[in-house]
């Protein structure tokens, strides 16, 4: 049995409450890691007598804490740290000046080292990868690799890969590109924050979709720009004509093939007034394709940047959804005008990507095994979102609603319970073992956004109804 741990905490300030101040302390102490996962914390009683406390203010703390799912209590073990805290995957925003730079997410390996649970939301049915196909591809680049090929690289990237991306995004995406236009990057932070410092300036604007991929407002801000969030319906980002009379923005942020958090599709029209309006004041676009291969049901949607008129739009892409994470491989297709700019930035960056890599992956692509994978995944991740759907409605009715979504690893799962916060709704499924993450993490300026990000990719239909059969406990009352 693990010992109770001394607990020291620092001396209270005078203006603070003794409930602030021992809530503070024992919060703090898990964040830093002197109360470790699992470790016991001491009984009410006698952390009261320790600091001359009143025992019902350490209960109302333990509760509160509890309920925020830092501390587990069972009957007859007492109370302890959680096995896995809400910051381990959900950082809380912070609240920064226009000076203040942003602080970096920091994702820690204990996040990717802990068994997958239902519902992540970003992780892709890993299991299902060709791995043995992949081994022999990465064997075959090694074995063959070149002088050339080990001596260094372009900073741009594997021209047979740039090659078989153009010819991929030609048939499924429909743009046609030159490979000398693809810059390849490790996926689309990195795009994101190459484009940040090229295109980017301090005291731009930058539109952007709200609820958006925060990460993306964080790549913008470090730059010293300013994030201005528009906001999303059903069928995507929807400006107002009086925004378009406000000060121009640089640059706009978008997902339209498939809209992140909320799943919607942007609408042809806008797409169209939208291309329009920003080549006619020179204002760059950002389209981040970012899971558009995994489109599982209604009509294909063509990239805004195989649209006419898109001269001005930069397309991001990566594999690092589609294969597996560890990839670490994606691309950008930089407009003509931008081009150069682009490679210098990745030039001071890190020069060039890995070789090997993407001699194996443009193999993976010539040779038709990408097209496969993503053929089985599609077949596969529709078939597991029908299942949540159908648990969902089966157990959960009047308490989440899911939308119709046609693409993706995930989907948005909109609380009917009034009085059920989505932190509050994230705590319990925690404690009951169930990963989601809050809608409103995603929200900008947003007040409105009461929910839940749900994964469904990585997980087979069994556990999918336990998953839901367990979320059922949490917030069915």
């Amino acid at each position: 049995m693990q010992k109770t741990p001394d607990l020291v905490l620092t001396e209270r300030e005078p203006d603070t409450t003794l409930t602030h101040w021992l809530y503070s302390e024992l919060r703090r102490a898990i964040l830093e890691g002197r109360l470790p996962r699992r470790a016991p914390l001491p009984p009410t009683r006698m952390l009261a007598q320790t600091y001359k406390l009143s025992r019902r203010i350490v209960v109302n703390v333990f509760d509160q804490l509890r309920d925020e799912g830092y501390l587990t209590a069972r009957v007859g073990a007492g109370t302890t740290v959680s096995d896995s805290i809400p910051e381990d995957f959900l950082p809380s925003p912070r609240k920064r000046t226009p000076q203040q730079p942003p602080s970096p997410r920091i994702e820690t390996g204990d996040f990717y080292r802990r068994p997958v649970r239902p519902f992540r939301p970003i992780e892709p049915a890993l299991s299902e990868f060709p791995i043995a196909i992949w081994a022999r591809l990465t064997a075959r680049a090694t074995r063959g690799a070149s002088t050339a090929l080990l001596a260094g690289g372009d900073a741009a990237g594997y021209r047979p890969l740039r090659e078989a991306i153009a010819a991929h995004l030609g048939s499924t995406r429909g743009v046609a590109c030159s490979p000398d236009h693809i810059v390849i990057t490790s996926g689309t932070q990195q795009s994101l924050d190459l484009l940040s410092r090229t295109v980017l300036r301090p005291g731009d604007a930058v539109w952007i979709e709200d609820p958006a991929y925060t990460d993306a407002a964080d790549a913008f801000r470090s730059t010293g720009a300013r994030v201005v969030p528009i906001p999303v319906d059903e069928h995507g980002m929807r400006v107002h004509p009086a925004q378009t009379k406000k000060q121009l923005p640089k640059a706009v942020y978008l997902t339209p093939a498939h809209q992140f958090p909320l799943g919607a599709s942007l609408r042809l029209d806008r797409r169209l007034d939208l291309l329009q309006w920003t080549r006619r004041h020179g204002i760059a676009i950002f389209e981040d394709d970012y899971d558009s291969e995994f489109r599982f049901s209604g009509k294909p949607v063509p990239a805004m940047k195989g649209l006419s008129g898109a001269g001005h739009v930069f397309l991001l892409g990566t594999f690092n959804k589609s294969m597996f994470p560890a990839l670490r491989l994606g691309y950008i297709i930089a407009p003509d005008a931008w081009l150069d700019a682009v490679l210098r930035v990745r030039r001071l960056m890190d020069r060039y990507p890995a070789a090997l890599p993407q001699s194996a992956l443009a193999a993976f692509l010539a040779e038709g095994h990408y097209t496969k994978h993503l053929r089985r995944m599609r077949e596969l991740y529709g078939t597991r979102l029908e299942s949540l759907r159908t648990e969902v409605n089966r157990h959960l009715a009047g308490v989440l609603a899911l939308p119709e979504i046609q693409a993706g690893l995930n989907t948005p799962a909109f609380l009917l319970n009034e009085n059920l916060s989505s932190g509050r709704a994230v705590a319990l499924a925690q404690q009951h073992n169930v990963e989601a993450w809050p809608l409103d993490r995603f929200a900008i300026a947003r007040k409105d956004l009461r929910g839940l990000v749900l994964g469904f990719a990585a997980f087979n239909e069994r556990e999918i109804r336990s998953g839901v059969t367990a979320l059922a406990r949490a917030l069915v009352s």
